[in-house]
C-alpha cells in the first residue's frame, strides 16, 4: 500500500476546518506507483474541498503491523476496501 505525506489548502467552508488553511495530511493508496497515481489523488482530494495540493514524501507500507496510531490504521483499512484514504492533521500549518 502507497502512503502520501503532504499539504493541503481547504477551498471551501467545512464545519471542522477554516477555508483557506493549509493542513498536512496522509493518504493510503492501494494502487501504485505513486507517479501513476497522481491524478487521482488530487481528485480525491479536491473533490473533499482540497487543492493546492503538494506531496512532500511518499513510501510503501509493506507491514500494516507498522501503523500505530489508529487514526491511520482506520485509514489504512478504509483504503484497502475503497482504494484511497485520507487523514488530514486537525491544527493548520502556520
Amino acid at each position: 500500500m502507497l502512503i502520501i505525506n503532504g499539504t493541503a489548502e481547504l477551498m471551501k467552508d467545512s464545519h471542522s476546518f477554516k477555508k483557506g488553511d493549509r493542513h498536512e495530511f496522509n493518504m493510503f493508496s492501494l494502487n501504485m506507483p505513486l507517479e501513476d497515481q497522481l491524478a487521482q489523488i488530487e481528485e480525491y482530494l479536491v473533490t473533499r474541498g482540497w487543492d493546492n495540493i503538494e506531496v512532500t514524501n511518499n513510501g510503501i507500507v509493506e507491514d500494516p503491523a507498522s501503523i500505530e496510531h489508529a487514526v491511520l490504521q482506520a485509514a489504512y483499512e478504509k483504503a484497502k476496501n475503497e482504494g484511497f484514504a485520507v487523514t488530514i492533521n486537525n491544527q493548520p500549518l502556520i
